[in-house]
């Protein structure tokens, strides 16, 4: 019976055997270096160390993962930079080195990103997915990441990236044969973003002039935190203009930028109807804190998904729409 047939289940003890033999060859080659005082013997100690790291833990990676076709053989060449990067905390005077390298690895890493959201952007846009960045840079990155946790996490960080430096002349995805349906004009939650996004940026000189007083440095960290979180403000808030909901030939695609996607099947769901008082309190409200017009009752709990890939246990969905009557009739139009 063959490993690896396609489906993630078959995967898993692979990718958790990996995880599994590099962890234990990190720690173990680790301690041994930092258990040798001798400046020539942890010279050699070292060196054998950075050759399992790199060496050894890259071909466990292609006996276990790349061999059977679970990854492709370009993803051996990441493997072995981060072994590198590790290797070199190894060596007590690798500090340039470290940072040379780690600079390298996410150079290479957004490059990648970059090219590989390019061409899924470039092709023809499709019920499942194709041409909408989020996913294109979550499936760039589930080839690199081993671990699916770490994928989602920096695909959250590059999505917010993009959606605030790159989308400026982007228009709401929507793939052909789905219609879309805003959810951000009577909310106003992007605009709420924006104006704290402002904010961060007007009060950052003074903020960094008092903490100056007593630190420079930390003067320099906080302003850059400032700068940094006034980014991911803007990016959640044109994700939410740039991801609508849409409603295809046989789906739902309930989307509120990067904060909320819940993806129903036409099967899935018991039935449409307007919102009542008591939605608010018991649904999930899409976008929250607003007064819902409309509500999906579905026929078993699903999983919705949020920011890092938080998941949240659903069964009614109550949404407040920009236009809750188009949105009901191309809702009971998919149910007839």
């Amino acid at each position: 019976m063959p490993i690896f047939d396609g489906r993630i289940d078959n995967c898993r003890p692979r990718y958790g055997l990996f995880l599994l033999f590099a962890l234990a060859i990190n720690v173990v080659d680790g301690m041994l270096a930092r258990s040798i005082s001798n400046p020539s013997h942890r010279m050699v100690v070292d060196v054998g160390a950075s050759f399992d790291i790199v060496v050894l833990v890259t071909a466990i990676y292609y006996w276990l993962l790349v061999r059977p076709g679970i990854q492709a053989r370009w993803s051996l060449v990441p493997t072995a930079l981060m072994g590198i990067l590790q290797a070199t905390y190894l060596y007590p005077n690798g500090a340039a080195a470290k940072l040379v390298l780690a600079g390298l690895c996410e150079i290479g890493l957004i490059g990648f990103v970059v090219v590989h959201v390019r061409r899924r952007i470039g092709c023809r846009p499709g019920p499942d997915g194709d041409g909408d960045p989020v996913d294109a840079i979550r499936a760039a990155l589930a080839r690199v990441f081993v671990v699916p946790f770490a994928a989602k996490l920096f695909a959250a960080e590059l999505g917010v990236l993009y959606y605030a430096l790159l989308s400026w002349r982007a228009k709401p995805h929507a793939p052909s044969g789905a219609r879309a349906f805003s959810l951000h004009k009577r909310a106003a939650q992007a605009d709420l973003l924006f104006a704290l996004a402002i904010a961060c940026v007007v009060e950052a000189p003074p903020i960094h002039l008092i903490i100056r007083l007593w630190s420079p440095l930390w003067a320099w960290i906080a302003t850059g935190l400032g700068v940094y979180g006034a980014i991911w403000l803007v990016g959640l808030g044109r994700a939410i203009q740039l991801r609508p909901v849409l409603v295809g030939p046989d789906y739902v695609d309930l989307r509120y930028g990067m904060l909320f996607r819940l993806r129903i099947q036409r099967e899935t769901i018991l039935k449409v109807r307007p919102a009542e008082a008591g939605d608010a309190a018991s649904a999930t409200v899409v976008p929250p804190r607003t007064e819902p017009s409309l509500c999906i009752e579905l026929v078993r709990s699903m999983d919705a998904e949020g920011l890092f890939g938080v998941r949240k246990r659903v069964n009614r969905v109550a949404v407040a729409a920009d236009d809750a009557a188009e949105l009901n009739q191309a809702l009971h139009d998919l149910m007839a």
